[in-house]
């Protein structure tokens, strides 16, 4: 989650890539969106990234919400785990804070 459409793609497109390259057997570190933006993918890992779109959840703070109260609705649970993984600690945090104020959630004394 991120608090733009743009900033979302861009977390997303590095997941996508580590993702893939981790399903092709290929151990290397989150990507950069650096990395990202300079790389060429693969017809293999394009095929992959088809797959791993489809189970995850991104976007903007109403995006997200809607995404996971739908799937919380199709699967009757009261409670999902939310793990974010992006290459930078600061984009993690954001994408906590922002999830937490899309379900105003404050914090537990």
């Amino acid at each position: 989650m991120a608090d733009t459409e743009a900033k979302a793609q861009e977390l997303t497109a590095g997941f996508l890539l580590w993702r893939s390259r981790k399903d092709l057997g290929h151990n290397e570190p989150f990507p950069s969106p650096a990395t990202v933006r300079s790389h060429s993918w693969t017809a293999e890992e394009d095929a992959r990234v088809g797959h791993s779109s489809r189970q995850l959840v991104a976007g903007t703070p109403h995006q997200v919400r809607a995404a996971l109260t739908g799937l919380a609705r199709a699967h009757q649970v009261d409670e999902i785990i939310v793990n974010t993984l992006t290459h930078d600690p600061v984009d993690r945090l954001r994408s906590y804070e922002l999830l937490a104020e899309a379900f105003q959630l404050a914090p537990k004394a």
